[in-house]
């Protein structure tokens, strides 16, 4: 063999083993992740189904396989499960028809016109996703409470009545809170369409004459109809699981949906009713399940309604004229009525001693307060809550960004299984993916060395699950952004696939992982409903410390004191991202 020949073999062999060892490196990361994804998305629910035919308790090896729990349920009367879900379905489309109609209105004001105001209003709006939904319920009582609410309490006193309802506690009032809660995620969900949607159509129809209503009709909504279609379908689904608000306006007064009973089955009855919970959860993951499906076919079509190119210009907007100040001053009066005042309520009731409606100077008393802050109890569940927020952080931006670049950056044959994987958790509220970890915890508890039940794991694990429909969204859109060519640049100058991540992807996608781990950090600790159904006494956090005081101990100015420390600290902490550079949407471009 020739000198050439030799080096040509060595060379050969030389990429033949870098080909070999970037293969394997990629198979065994990738394929790390997509497990993971599969093992947390499907295997509660495989618990789940279990439990609910498996006649005895999950973990009990001597039960069999049975029918019993469906009849119980649907047949027994073990659940009034015609009122549940007629309950389920109020909360879900009032949620839906309140949370639509204000986010998409307001987004539509804020980019399509030239609504004054508009950068302090969409400030406000977005400041609420920093207030959880149990508090947010909390914030409502404070202020339109009929006992002792601010605002209820004033007017009575002025129209010289007892007392005044106001509808908080009703089914369709707790619908309009929950709806309320989630008009920033609606806005977030409809403004970049409108952002993005070429104004030209909208001059066509202005130069024809065409009215601003009729402009909106026959032509903005049709465009952004994909958009519009996602926000209902998610905030529809959001609506079928709602427990929070629920609980603290509803559950106290006789009102109670598929969450707050599947809850109470497991951890208010004795013996526990997994069984029948699990039975019962069957239902609303099938109604759910369509829906999700029907989700993947609007989103998958967002192509057809692509109107955004090179030659869009500089976007119009429409001229309010003479209604610009009159709109401007109705909508900080509506924004006052069901954000800023709750807040104020809130923050009034936690100064005093004892809260009856009325501001009493001499009534002042920060003890709430210094209870809040010094609280062996209240520190601990502050500490758990810090854990699980940064291993969930952790462990989900880890997981999100790697089925992301392997969803969108190979030819895997499994990606469309994985995506449509990390979007099924929309088809499961998360007081169900709960109970699905408890059975799993129970039954995986029976193996020797193992032991999830009552522990920190168990709710982060189930923490990154409820978030990775939008996790996921969020690092989908981004890892498409990053040209595959510079990795491809990066492989030809011999660089492995690990070389690649290191030098090129990583470096590119470091600012949208630091926002997902923000994101995930920042929501994780407010959430309830995965830490609700899996905690013990060694493992309470805020949410939950927060949720059982107001549930079982009549303490509102503590609970308000509390929820006020809670939501400024989140405001700071969001504020600080903001300061640095960080950020979870793109600000409306004014």
């Amino acid at each position: 063999m020739s000198v050439r020949d030799e080096v040509a073999a060595a060379f050969r062999s030389g990429v033949g083993g870098l080909v070999d060892r970037r293969f394997s490196a990629k198979r065994l990361v990738l394929g790390t992740i997509v497990a993971g994804v599969a093992v947390l998305t499907l295997v509660p629910l495989v618990f789940l189904l279990w439990t609910s035919v498996w006649s005895g308790y999950p973990g009990e090896i001597g039960g069999s396989f049975t029918l019993d729990h469906f009849v119980a349920v649907y047949s027994e009367g073990f659940f009034d499960v015609p009122a549940l879900l007629a309950n389920t379905l109020v909360v879900a489309v009032g949620m839906t028809v309140t949370g639509i109609a204000l986010g998409l209105t307001l987004a539509w004001l804020f980019v399509r016109t030239n609504l004054p105001t508009k950068g302090g209003l969409e400030l406000v709006l977005l400041s609420g996703q920093a207030i959880p939904g149990y508090v947010f319920g909390i914030m409502y009582i404070t202020a339109y409470g009929p006992q002792n609410g601010l605002v209820s309490v004033a007017i009575a006193d002025a129209l010289g009545l007892g007392s005044l309802s106001v509808g908080l506690f009703t089914p369709w009032g707790v619908a309009f809170v929950a709806g309320v809660n989630v008009v920033s995620t609606a806005y977030l969900l409809t403004v970049p369409a409108l952002q993005d949607m070429d104004a030209s159509f909208e001059e066509v129809s202005r130069i024809h004459g065409a009215s601003v209503t009729q402009t909106l009709r026959s032509v903005t909504l049709p465009l952004v109809k994909p958009a519009l279609l996602s926000a209902v379908i998610t905030i529809f689904l959001y609506g079928m699981g709602e427990f929070a608000i629920v609980s603290v306006l509803g559950s106290r007064h006789g009102f109670d949906v598929y969450s707050t009973v599947i809850g109470s089955a497991i951890n208010s009855r004795f013996p526990p009713a997994y069984g029948e919970a699990a039975a019962l959860s069957c239902s609303l993951l099938l109604a759910t399940g369509v829906l999700v499906y029907y989700y993947r076919r609007v989103t998958s079509r967002k192509r057809e309604f692509m109107t955004l190119t090179g030659q869009s210009g500089r976007r119009r907007t429409w001229d309010l004229g003479r209604w610009r100040w009159p709109l401007a001053g109705g909508l900080w009066g509506v924004v006052g009525l069901v954000w800023i005042l709750p807040i104020l309520a809130m923050a009034l009731t936690s100064i005093h001693s004892t809260w009856t409606g009325h501001v009493r100077l001499s009534g002042l008393s920060v003890e709430h307060y210094v209870t809040a802050v010094t609280s062996s109890g209240l520190r601990e569940a502050f500490a758990n809550s810090v854990l699980v927020a940064v291993g969930a952080a952790t462990l989900g931006t880890a997981l999100v960004v790697g089925a992301a670049y392997y969803t969108e950056r190979t030819d895997g044959r499994f990606r469309g299984a994985v995506d449509f994987l990390t979007l099924t958790p929309l088809a499961v509220p998360g007081i169900i993916t709960g109970a699905g970890l408890i059975f799993l915890s129970l039954w995986v508890g029976k193996l020797p060395g193992i032991t999830l039940y009552g522990t920190l794991a168990i709710i982060a694990i189930g923490s990154v699950i409820v978030f990775f429909p939008v996790s996921s969204r969020i690092a989908v859109g981004n890892v498409v952004q990053i040209h595959s060519v510079l990795e491809e640049a990066a492989r030809v100058a011999g660089a492995s696939w690990l070389g690649q991540l290191r030098a090129v992807f990583l470096p590119l996608f470091r600012n949208t992982a630091v926002v997902l781990w923000f994101f995930l950090a920042v929501h994780v600790f407010q959430l309830l409903s995965i830490p609700w159904m899996t905690y013990s006494s060694d493992t309470v956090v805020i949410p939950v410390e927060l949720f059982q005081l107001y549930m079982y101990e009549p303490a509102l100015s503590l609970v308000a004191a509390i929820s006020t420390v809670f939501i400024g600290l989140t405001v700071l902490f969001v504020l600080a991202m903001r300061v640095c550079g960080i950020t979870f949407y793109e600000l409306g471009q004014h």
